[in-house]
């Protein structure tokens, strides 16, 4: 008889570690471990967070203006990775301010293509006009470096900021 053990992430000094799911034997055979393989990269926490995004501020390099309902924004995660290193997620501070009606932001990988339909969940969500909100939100990085940041909800818009606390580099 065998018993399945669930995945848990570990963070610790020196990184993050998984603990991949495990089938251990129940029988008097020696237990039998098997782990599913996982691309994973030392956990690196910034100093202090850099801004990646503000909606606030114009002309909009930075930002441009509230995000509405049915709208999305790709947000480039820049670091100072050297140029041959990849980031697999990123750890995110999302703010929400000067909210308008009720809605949500979904922070996900960039998707190019327009062809993976958004999850079911929500990263951030505001009930009613002038709300100040914040999340930190673990997201895996999408094409061109990038997240987006996607508006939903009953006709609400929001500015919001996006900074950079963390990320996992890519591991070869």
């Amino acid at each position: 008889m065998s018993r399945l053990f669930s995945r848990r992430l570990v963070l610790g000094a020196s990184g993050a570690a998984v603990i991949a799911p495990l089938t251990a034997s129940l029988t008097s055979a020696p237990p039998q471990v098997v782990a599913a393989p996982l691309v994973t990269g030392p956990l690196v926490i910034l100093r202090s967070p850099a801004r990646l995004f503000d909606s606030r501020i114009t002309p909009p390099s930075l930002g441009g203006g509230k995000l509405a309902t049915g709208s999305s924004v790709a947000v480039t995660v820049v670091t100072d990775l050297p140029a041959n290193q990849i980031i697999a997620a990123a750890f995110l501070n999302c703010t929400i301010t000067d909210t308008e009606g009720s809605g949500f932001l979904v922070i996900r990988p960039s998707d190019l293509s327009g062809e993976v339909p958004l999850p079911p969940t929500s990263n951030i969500n505001w009930s009613t006009s002038g709300q100040i909100l914040a999340n930190l939100a673990l997201t895996a990085i999408g094409g061109e470096n990038a997240v987006e940041v996607h508006a939903a909800g009953l006709g609400g818009r929001t500015h919001f900021v996006v900074d950079l606390q963390g990320y996992i580099p890519l591991a070869f």
